[in-house]
C-alpha cells in the first residue's frame, strides 16, 4: 500500500531541525538546505518550481557540500603538516645551525661580529641601525674575495662615540661595478638551544635569540658530538 505524503509536515520537520542549529555568519550547507526547503514549502501550487531550477539548486548544494568537505580535509592536512614541522624542529636541538640574520647585539660595549658571504669578488657597504631605524654607522670595505667574511664592529657610531647596549639591525650590500648596490644580508651561527612554537610559527633559539625556522640555511653536527 502506498501512502500519501504530507509535504507540509515533511518540510516542517526538516525546517524545525535546521532552525535549532546555532546561527552562523556565513552561508553553510545547512543554511542553503534551509533556504531550499523553505522555497519548496512556500511555492505556488499552481506554478511549482521548474525542474531545471530545482536541479540547478541541488547541484549548487552538492558543490557547496564538496567544497566544505575539501576545506575540512585541507585543514586536517595543515594540522598534520604543522605537527611534522614541529617534530623536525625539535630534532634540531643540540645541532649547529646557520641562519639568515640582520641583527647584532652590543653587550657591555662589545658588539657581535657581522658575518656574510660573497658569491664573487666585490666591495661591500655595511649599515647599522638602532631600534628606531636610525642609521648609526656606515662602513664601506675595499675589494673582498668571494667567500665568507666577518666584520668586527667596534660598537661606536659615526661620530666615534660608544653606542648603548642593546639590539641593532644591519644590512650588507654588495657594490656592483657600475656603483649600484645589491643587498646580500648576513648570517649567524650557533648551537640550537631550543625550539619555540608561537602564533602558529616555529622558531629556533640560537645565542638566546629567536630565529624563524624558515631562516635556517644549514644544519650540522656539533664537533665532538657522536649522537
Amino acid at each position: 500500500m502506498i501512502n500519501a505524503i504530507d509535504y507540509n509536515n515533511l518540510y516542517g520537520n526538516t525546517l524545525d531541525g535546521l532552525r535549532q542549529r546555532e546561527p552562523k555568519s556565513q552561508l553553510d550547507k545547512d543554511a542553503f538546505l534551509l533556504l531550499l526547503v523553505t522555497e519548496m514549502r512556500n511555492q505556488n501550487p499552481l506554478e511549482p518550481m521548474d525542474n531545471k531550477d530545482f536541479i540547478a539548486q541541488l547541484t549548487q548544494f552538492s558543490s557547496l557540500e564538496q567544497i566544505t568537505n575539501m576545506t575540512k580535509a585541507f585543514e586536517n592536512f595543515l594540522s598534520l603538516q604543522q605537527g611534522s614541522l614541529q617534530a623536525q624542529a625539535s630534532s634540531l636541538i643540540g645541532k649547529y645551525a646557520v641562519v639568515r640574520s640582520n641583527s647584532v647585539q652590543v653587550n657591555n660595549g662589545v658588539a657581535e661580529s657581522i658575518v656574510f658571504t660573497l658569491d664573487e669578488n666585490a666591495p661591500v657597504t655595511i649599515r647599522i641601525y638602532d631600534e628606531n631605524g636610525s642609521l648609526v654607522r656606515e662602513v664601506t670595505s675595499n675589494m673582498l674575495e668571494s667567500g665568507a667574511h666577518s666584520f668586527t664592529w667596534d660598537g661606536r657610531n659615526s661620530d666615534g662615540l660608544p653606542v648603548p647596549d642593546g639590539n641593532y639591525s644591519y644590512t650588507v650590500s654588495k657594490i656592483q661595478p657600475d656603483g649600484s648596490e645589491v643587498e646580500i644580508g648576513g648570517i649567524e651561527g650557533g648551537v640550537v638551544q631550543g625550539v619555540q612554537f608561537k602564533d602558529n610559527n616555529i622558531y629556533v633559539i640560537i645565542n638566546d635569540i629567536l630565529y624563524p625556522l624558515a631562516s635556517v640555511v644549514e644544519i650540522s653536527e656539533v664537533e665532538g658530538d657522536n649522537t
